[in-house]
Formats: structure tokens, C-alpha cells, sequence
């Protein structure tokens, strides 16, 4: 079986429009949208990508089923997605901001300080930088690293499961990698579509990773 290697996630927005008249005249545009948070899927729910990565982040091309539910990490109660062969995210219940990666065995590989998570309220055009401790317990390191964010668009990203309106988010950040990802806070799917590239500076060396949404799939009420 071929091992999957997955950084965290982590989180984005973004909108613009303009509009004409039928007679030709110019309106003014409307307000673009702002997301004052990002929705919690129900535990239990179901997200299924296409995932294909090569390099540091791992040779593979196939499905990747994350399913959501509650744990117990470090004596807290965590939210963790969880894919088989993958590992895990864990994230605090009430900001949903990242806390820690885990392996397919369950053992932590990278924790954050503080937790890893987008700077709400967030609309196009928001820029900014956040700074953390990244925790590698395997090799006892606290490594200092800075993100640089930036919400650049609302708009339609069509994926297999589907056409949605969401939030183009890209950052960089000090280890050398750069993502660009589309997130629908209002559903609470993050991400739907999402790009990665580690450049050559990266510890784990040069890397690519593309996935796109299949299918979400929440349980009945």
C-alpha cells in the first residue's frame, strides 16, 4: 500500500461582480461577501477527494475519504477528520482552528502553537501574516513559522461533485511551500479544490499536490 503524506489544511475566502443593466446602463456593484466564520459539518460526515501528489508530499493518484467525528487529544476533546492510510486533523470544536496533524497510526507529527487558523472576518482583498510554533515531536523540534495570507476571489470553482461559490485563498509560507485553495464557509466544505507546491528551499524537498472534491455527504438527522 502506498503511503499518502498531507500537511494541514488550513483555511480562505474572497468576492467581486459587476453588473449592467438591460438598457445598458452601469449599476453600482454589489457588496462583495464577507465570512464572519467558517460552518461545522456534522460529525459523521463524509468528504471524498482526488487526491494527486508527487514529490515530498508523496507519489499517489486516487481517492482519499476523510470522515468527520470527536476524539480525545492531549485530555481535550478534538474534532478529528480522519482518512484511512492518511492520518488525521485535529482541530478545537468551538474555532475549528488546526491543532495538530497525527499519522496513520495515530501519533502526532506536527502540533501548532497557537492553533493554525484564518483570520476571521474575512472578505476579498484581506491580506495578512500569522506566526506559530510548529511542534515535530518525532524529532523533539519547535520550528518558528511565518504564513503570509491573502483572500483573492468569490468566485465559481467547478469540481467533480459539483459547481460551488467559493473563496479563492493562496499563502506562503516560511518553509517554502505556497498554496492556493477554493473554501464555501457557508457549507462548511474547506477545502473544495486546492494546489500545493513545495520549491526545492522546503526540508522535505520539492513536492505538488492536487485535489478536487468527489463528493460530501452528511448523516441523516
Amino acid at each position: 500500500m502506498k503511503t499518502i503524506r498531507s500537511l494541514p489544511l488550513a483555511m480562505a475566502l474572497s468576492a467581486s461582480a459587476v453588473l449592467l443593466s438591460a438598457g445598458g446602463c452601469a449599476t453600482s456593484p454589489p457588496t462583495p461577501p464577507i465570512a464572519e466564520k467558517m460552518t461545522r459539518m456534522p460529525m459523521g460526515s463524509v468528504v471524498t477527494y482526488h487526491r494527486k501528489s508527487s514529490g515530498s508530499l508523496g507519489d499517489y493518484d486516487g481517492q482519499v475519504v476523510w470522515t468527520l467525528s470527536t476524539r480525545t487529544w492531549q485530555g481535550r476533546e478534538v474534532v478529528a477528520s480522519t482518512a484511512p492510510g492518511v492520518g488525521a486533523t485535529l482541530s478545537d470544536p468551538a474555532s475549528l482552528a488546526l491543532l495538530a496533524f497525527l499519522d496513520a497510526k495515530g501519533s502526532t507529527v506536527t502540533s501548532y502553537d497557537p492553533p493554525m487558523a484564518y483570520q476571521w472576518p474575512l472578505q476579498v482583498g484581506k491580506a495578512w501574516s500569522s506566526q506559530y510554533m510548529m511542534t515535530v515531536p518525532a524529532s523533539g523540534r519547535a520550528i518558528p513559522l511565518k504564513i503570509d495570507w491573502k483572500v483573492e476571489a468569490w468566485e465559481d470553482v467547478t469540481v467533480p461533485a459539483g459547481t460551488f461559490k467559493a473563496y479563492r485563498l493562496s499563502w506562503i509560507n516560511s518553509l517554502g511551500e505556497a498554496e492556493t485553495r477554493w473554501v464555501s464557509p457557508a457549507t462548511g466544505i474547506d477545502p473544495i479544490k486546492r494546489h500545493v507546491e513545495r520549491s526545492a528551499m522546503h526540508p522535505q524537498g520539492p513536492g505538488v499536490l492536487d485535489a478536487e472534491l468527489l463528493s460530501s455527504v452528511v448523516p441523516a438527522k
